[in-house]
């Protein structure tokens, strides 16, 4: 692994999501149940209007530090969105540029 900004990268460009943690802290209006059945499993107090109850923009499951350790305390029963979000996607590098977690390379 090697670093690159805040976040600790794969070789093949992957970051690694327990130092990453930069999809679960973009937007409140992302971590949105699909169904009834979505989000079944977790604890009442981390749920809110159909969605994960978030702190400004950051899921509450969330815990530790953005870009440096990160897990998330409902992992087990994470709403399908979350369980479909990929890590490496266009839409990951996107988050992690947006907050500042995917910063260029110096050049040599």
């Amino acid at each position: 692994m090697r670093q690159k900004g805040r976040a600790m990268l794969a070789e093949d460009n992957v970051p690694d999501c327990e130092s990453c943690g930069g999809c679960c802290a973009y937007s409140w209006e992302w971590p949105t149940f699909i169904g009834d059945w979505d989000g079944d499993g977790i604890m009442e107090h981390l749920k809110e209007d159909g969605r994960m109850r978030c702190n400004g923009n950051r899921c509450a499951a969330l815990m530790g530090t953005l870009g440096e350790s990160v897990f998330c305390s409902v992992y087990e029963h994470r709403p399908l969105v979350c369980r479909e979000f990929t890590a490496g996607s266009d839409a990951c590098h996107a988050v992690r540029a947006q907050l500042g977690l995917d910063r260029p390379e110096p050049e040599e």
